[in-house]
């Protein structure tokens, strides 16, 4: 082939590419989708356009749900937010939680068959900071319609009131003692999408802090203060708002 006849099919194939976003005479805004000579069926598109954007946005929530993985209470949580985020995949949020504890039917068991029952450290409130990260964007097709999901993680510190009982004798008074400690606290979620600005959220978050416990009735041995870590995780269901 001669080199007139390459130079000449160089030149048709370069003339037959599609134009570019930024050679198009009325050229697409800076938030819109420019890879149309990459994706003209938009099927990319599809998958990663975001319809609800958060950057910069403040978000408030309230939440409740139930305690999980305490053999001897039940445990419900009132948990409000507020979420604001730095970008689409980076943000911040505060917290505070109140909940409610009672004997399940565990003690009374237990109770039936033997004349003590164990000392359950219980959180009253708390409170925390964490940041929040959200790699995960989504979008699921349930009867023909498109709901969009945001799939996010976080972890943070905060501090617990927390209260025990060290009476363990059936039959003698309680001896309630409250204190508060240092919390350390991680946690996952997803949020469903309804409108711009309303969303439905499932949200799990486990927290761990360290305190005495009793022993033979008390917060102290001969040994001097024995310590344990304890573990509360909650799962939650609630309502959002962006604004």
């Amino acid at each position: 082939m001669s080199v007139r006849a390459i130079s000449f099919f160089i030149l048709i194939s370069f003339l037959s590419q599609p134009a570019r976003a930024e050679d198009a005479p009325n050229a697409v805004a800076e938030n819109e989708y420019d890879f149309s000579w990459l994706d003209p069926d938009k099927k990319i598109y599809v998958v990663q356009n975001r319809k609800y954007v958060k950057k910069q946005k403040l978000e408030l929530a309230i939440s409740g749900g139930l305690g999980i993985g305490e053999p001897y209470r039940t445990r419900r949580i009132l948990l409000p937010r507020a979420f604001y985020y730095l970008s689409e995949s980076l943000g911040v949020s505060v917290f505070g939680g109140f909940n409610s504890n009672s004997e399940n039917s565990n003690v009374a068991a237990l109770a039936s068959v033997a004349s003590r029952i164990p000392a359950v450290r219980d959180i009253q409130s708390m409170y925390g900071a964490s940041v929040v990260w959200l790699p995960f964007y989504g979008k699921i097709n349930m009867f023909n319609q498109i709901l969009y999901i945001d799939w996010h993680f976080e972890a943070g510190l905060g501090q617990v009131a927390s209260e025990i009982d060290l009476n363990t004798t059936i039959g003698n008074a309680p001896r309630i003692t409250e204190t508060s400690h240092t919390s350390f606290h991680w946690g996952t979620g997803q949020k469903f999408f309804i409108t711009r600005n309303f969303a439905a959220r499932l949200d799990f978050l486990a927290v761990y802090y360290t305190a005495p416990t009793g022993v033979d009735g008390d917060l102290t041995s001969s040994r001097g203060a024995v310590e344990e870590t304890y573990d509360n995780y909650f799962v939650t269901l609630g309502l959002s708002y962006t604004f």
